[in-house]
């Protein structure tokens, strides 16, 4: 049975004094004015998930058949040959707090909240692959993510497929598509989740310099493999 997940209980145990390091705030004044509005984020941040097992029914050159849903990828056909089931899921820092940060004027303000929320995304995206792992009994798993890497990898205008295999992902998350085929909150990331002993990383297949997210070095002969 391919279960539907829902998670809204995640623990953010982020510190003032790392979001102060992340930022690199030094003016005292600026300090002071940010402590205040650190510990309204966190009253109000509240990040989501929702995630679902999905049956790969057939590959065929570049396309992958899952469920009803078809992408064309062939970083995803070679990464699922050898996959019968993969875990379709949207991640995202919460619809509260993405709209509290919005009220603010200040640009500079706005971009160290805007900084605020990726960290938030952050620590909910390592404990939602704990809890993953956890529940699953998954050990070296993998994430492929629309849009993430070169264009061609998986590209950006197939992530309406990944929300169709979700369902109502906005009632549950809050996170709607947008026209252009970006998530809002934009602080939210999808993908899905496969077992995978090589550890697979788009980055690995991405010629983006200087990323500051860049979990890999460069290495397109991974499809060579």
């Amino acid at each position: 049975m391919n279960e539907r997940f829902v998670i809204d209980d995640f623990q953010i145990t982020l510190t003032f004094d790392e979001f102060v390091r992340h930022i690199r705030l030094e003016e005292e004044d600026d300090i002071a004015m940010m402590r205040p509005l650190f510990v309204e984020a966190m009253a109000v941040a509240k990040p989501k998930a929702v995630y679902r097992g999905c049956e790969v029914k057939k590959i065929d050159g570049d396309a992958v058949f899952i469920e009803k849903e078809v992408f064309i990828s062939a970083v995803m056909a070679k990464n699922l040959r050898e996959i019968g089931r993969v875990y379709a899921y949207i991640l995202t820092c919460g619809e509260e707090i993405d709209v509290w940060s919005r009220r603010e004027k200040d640009y500079f303000v706005y971009l160290w909240l805007d900084a605020l929320k990726e960290l938030v995304l952050r620590e909910a995206r390592t404990q939602f692959f704990e809890m993953f792992t956890t529940k699953h009994g998954v050990g070296r798993f993998s994430s492929m993510n629309p849009g993430s890497g070169n264009i061609d990898v998986w590209p950006i205008e197939q992530q309406p497929g990944l929300f169709a295999l979700l369902g109502d992902v906005k009632s549950d998350t809050g996170v709607v598509l947008t026209d252009g085929f970006l998530m809002h909150p934009t602080k939210s990331m999808s993908g899905i989740l496969f077992p995978s002993e090589s550890g697979y990383v788009s980055c690995a297949l991405c010629t983006r310099e200087h990323c500051v997210n860049r979990q890999a070095p460069y290495d397109p002969a991974i499809m060579d493999s």
